[in-house]
């Protein structure tokens, strides 16, 4: 399994932003997307598909509505493509394609990624870092 951080930074410091842009690449070529974020993230996030990136149509879905992109709180047992938004969720034990990791462009909370590097390296991920700039 391969797995990429997205260390945020540059004109890139907010991850719904990110997101968006690391789905608007990825769908259609991807059928099974999901997000995992916060209960208190998922509003804005939902929002933030539907506007960005601009021209473009993302379907998704919340909690089990039927959409190629599912917005979620807790990771499925399987995907195509799971991305992270919440660095404090467990490490997911399904069946994933390409895992990507959202790190966040504070260093006090870019910690909690560091665990999640060691822990997928013990896992025996394929790991690689992209700084976004």
């Amino acid at each position: 399994m391969q797995v990429d951080f997205y260390q945020m930074g540059g004109r890139f410091t907010d991850p719904l932003e990110v997101t968006c842009i690391l789905v608007g690449k990825a769908w259609p070529g991807i059928q099974n997307i999901v997000i995992v974020t916060t209960a208190e993230q998922i509003d804005a996030l939902d929002e933030a598909l539907w506007s960005s990136p601009a021209g473009r149509f993302l379907p998704h879905g919340r909690d089990g509505e039927s959409a190629p992109i599912q917005l979620l709180t807790e990771a499925p047992m399987q995907a195509d493509l799971l991305i992270n938004l919440d660095p404090s969720a467990p490490l997911p034990t399904g069946q994933y394609d390409r895992v990507l990791e959202i790190v966040p462009a504070t260093e006090q909370a870019r910690e909690p990624l560091r665990a999640r590097w060691r822990d997928w390296k013990t896992q025996g991920a394929q790991l690689n870092h992209h700084a976004l700039k």
